[in-house]
């Protein structure tokens, strides 16, 4: 009995402590392990966006390397059409060549033969005794007349020989030439097709890597599609205050065109209704005597400030310059993200719908007017940095994620003015993209088909 109450204290005790436990750690450690739970949140959250930018960059670098991709396989196609006219013409300057040679050694066989003709009868007379040695004067002159004849035919083939071997000479030399040109390209079409295999590979394993991100990648695509969209509503929300403000400024126009022609009735009404009596004292000379104030001198226009010159403008209207656009960066730039929806390889079900072109260009390029217009909107929009809206008439070109503007709303830019830097990504190699946008009112068009 004694052992069985031993054992049930023992028992209580031992179910006592951990509540005796519990209780201190309620009161001292709750704060401590809720302030640790918190920093791993903020650990895991800052790790998600790390991943999600990691995504974003390799993303960015996947559409680079397809750009590269592509802009290598117009290159191989370029040099290898280039390549087969230059094994044409190499082929028909050879050919030439080889006509040119054998008249050459023609000529040159036919001159020798003349030659030692001419030398065995030099051996045997001399051209006077040759002369001297007729039987009639008559036939003295003709010997005479085949001596001199004799030597122009002689010159005449000695020249025709020193010309053939001249154009001789200058073809081997195109030859020569085009042959050179050929290796060139042939060298130059082997290193690109190096770089485009490597290109290949490389977007190849990161395109695997995406795909096994999985949601990573379908967060980041989410995200970037998010930011398309709210562009495109505050872009079409822009417009849409333009246009209203248009028509209220033509209603306004309108009305005021009205009121202007009602008081130019009635101030006719009133002329007419005056008296005879009243208009003849208007037509009464006026007795006053004129002023003996001296004539004042007009005074001149102070002098303007010279203006820079501008750049040479395009001629006609936005819509006569499609397919003339330059680029709308100072600096070399290659299209990365084509107009229209995205699929990624089929690596995500997400699709992103780009309302514009993607340019990749290099750090410290500025944006630059494309057409002359008028800065109707600058905006700053997420994922886009700031966004400067030119307006164009009817058409709007729209230049987002420049850094550091350079224009405001409302002002005049010719081409090629700078709008302002292009935003590089110190995170991301600091690379450089602007994106750009051509719409014919809230209608969205593919700058491709504008660009030159």
């Amino acid at each position: 009995m004694r052992r069985l109450l031993l054992l049930s204290l023992l028992t209580a005790i031992l179910v006592a402590a951990p509540c005796h436990t519990d209780a201190r750690r309620t009161s001292k450690t709750v704060r401590k392990e809720q302030r640790e739970a918190a920093r791993k949140i903020e650990r895991t959250k800052g790790q998600i966006k790390n991943n999600l930018a990691d995504t974003r960059r390799q993303l960015a670098q996947l559409q680079t390397l397809d750009a590269g991709i592509e802009s290598s396989n117009a290159v191989i196609a370029s040099l290898t059409r280039s390549a087969d006219s230059l094994s044409d013409r190499v082929r028909v300057i050879a050919d030439s060549v080889e006509l040119t040679t054998r008249r050459v050694e023609s000529l040159k066989a036919s001159y020798s033969t003349s030659l030692r003709a001419i030398r065995r009868q030099r051996q045997i007379a001399s051209s006077t005794a040759f002369v001297f040695s007729a039987k009639s004067f008559s036939e003295a002159r003709k010997r005479v007349r085949y001596l001199r004849e004799l030597g122009q035919w002689q010159a005449e083939k000695a020249g025709e020989l020193k010309d053939a071997a001249a154009v001789l000479h200058q073809k081997k030399a195109e030859l020569d030439s085009a042959r050179a040109v050929l290796a060139d390209n042939i060298r130059r079409q082997r290193v690109t097709r190096d770089a485009l295999a490597r290109q290949r590979t490389e977007a190849e394993a990161l395109a695997g890597r995406l795909k096994k991100q999985g949601r990573q990648l379908e967060k980041a695509l989410n995200e970037q599609q998010r930011q398309a969209k709210e562009l495109d509503r505050e872009l079409n929300r822009i417009i849409e205050e333009e246009a209203r403000k248009a028509a209220e400024e033509e209603r306004r126009r309108k009305a005021e065109e009205e009121r202007r022609r009602k008081e130019e009735l009635e101030r006719k009404k009133n002329e007419q209704k005056t008296t005879p009596d009243s208009a003849a004292e208007k037509q009464k000379p006026s007795k006053e005597k004129p002023s003996k104030d001296k004539p004042v001198k007009p005074t001149k226009p102070a002098t303007q400030p010279k203006q820079k010159p501008l750049p040479a403008q395009p001629k006609g209207s936005f819509a006569d310059a499609k397919g003339k656009l330059p680029m709308p960066v100072d600096a070399s730039a290659v299209i990365v993200s084509d107009f229209g929806r995205q699929n990624y390889r089929d690596m995500s079900k997400v699709e992103v719908m780009n309302n514009g072109v993607d340019i990749e260009t290099v750090p410290g390029a500025s944006a630059v007017a494309v057409f002359p217009g008028t800065v109707s909107m600058v905006i700053s929009m997420d994922g886009y940095h700031n966004v400067v809206l030119v307006r164009h008439g009817e058409y709007l070109t729209v230049y987002a994620g420049i850094s550091t503007l350079a224009v405001r709303k409302g002002q005049q830019v010719a081409a090629g003015q700078v709008l302002g830097s292009v935003f590089s990504d110190r995170t991301d190699d600091m690379r450089t993209r602007l994106h750009f946008e051509v719409r014919h009112e809230k209608e969205k068009l593919n700058p491709a088909d504008w660009l030159r």
